[in-house]
């Protein structure tokens, strides 16, 4: 399977710096919008496209609450055309995908850890493996059903801790 550059099939579009907007705070896009949007706290639609969050090096699909609202520069929008590429493939390719890891560890190599901050040009130069629709749906509502099932594991474990101090303190309470 052929391998394509990201900037052949995405539109980038980075983020305003924070300085230059005069919108209102809650219009701009949080690293807790990101956080939400990639753990599926928001109702995501089809065709709205993704964020990358540059500093994460963290792709997450944009979801119905957040797809109005003002990037910055911390952050590159990626619009493409969803009959050729599903948003959450995607997010699993540049997230966990082997590819993409090898091709930004290349990019790394010789690098301090104070410019490890990808850009759009390096972004952009990343190539992806684009099978047919059917499986890139598969792969990538795998890995959402992952991240939801993940973070209700680590609910439930939170609980069960909870739970049991209550436990414990009562326990201790009646031995007084």
């Amino acid at each position: 399977m052929e391998s394509i550059p990201l900037h052949e099939i995405i539109q980038f579009t980075l983020g305003k710096n924070p300085t230059r907007i005069r919108e209102q705070a809650s219009g701009l896009y949080t690293p807790e919008d990101f956080e939400k949007d990639l753990h599926c706290m928001y109702p995501t639609k089809e065709g709205i496209g993704c964020i990358i969050n540059l500093i994460k090096s963290k792709c997450s699909p944009i979801s119905e609450q957040t797809e109005a609202k003002c990037i910055t520069s911390n952050f590159l929008r990626c619009d493409f055309d969803t009959k050729k590429l599903y948003s959450w493939y995607f997010c699993y390719q540049f997230n966990e995908g082997k590819g993409f890891e090898q091709q930004i560890e290349m990019y790394h190599q010789g690098t301090t850890l104070s410019v490890k901050k990808l850009n759009i040009k390096t972004i952009g130069e990343l190539k992806i493996a684009l099978p047919d629709m059917e499986k890139q749906k598969m792969i990538g509502n795998l890995y959402r059903q992952s991240i939801i099932q993940k973070d209700l594991m680590v609910k439930q474990a939170e609980d069960i801790r909870k739970f049991t101090m209550t436990l414990i303190r009562r326990m201790e309470e009646d031995q007084l």
